[in-house]
């Protein structure tokens, strides 16, 4: 993944985002969260929020994606039948079209090279 931009990747950045919670960066998702969508966190970071979207969606599905291995390392902490981590390009996502209810970027992109190539991976009419 040749455009990632690494100081937002270092350690000390990674725990300075682990306060995250649905109520401060995905306040505007709260009235959609329903027990039972699936979801894809892009620049899931640390992982706090992807955990509790997890929480509250369960048992639809939650993947957490996010550019850097050392991201995806750190937000393995979080363990539910509904979750997962894997690092990816938001601009080439491994999923088939339709595959989740709800896709949320929250601070991720503005840390792509080409943040259009990532919106066109979202289905036509969506919210941004």
């Amino acid at each position: 993944m040749a455009n990632v931009i690494t100081h937002a990747h270092r350690e000390s950045v990674l725990e300075s985002h682990t306060w995250g919670t649905v109520a401060n960066s995905a306040a505007y998702l709260e009235p959609h969260l329903q027990p039972g969508l699936s979801l894809l966190d892009i620049g899931c970071g640390p992982g706090t929020v992807t955990a509790e979207f997890a929480e509250r969606l369960s048992p639809g599905t939650v993947v957490g994606l996010d550019a850097a291995p050392a991201a995806i390392d750190t937000a393995s902490v979080f363990i539910a039948d509904n979750l997962s981590f894997m690092v990816g390009d938001a601009s080439a996502l491994p999923f088939g079209d339709n595959s989740f209810d709800l896709v949320h970027a929250h601070q991720s992109l503005q840390h792509l090279g080409v943040p259009v190539a990532a919106l066109r991976e979202m289905r036509p009419g969506s919210l941004i």
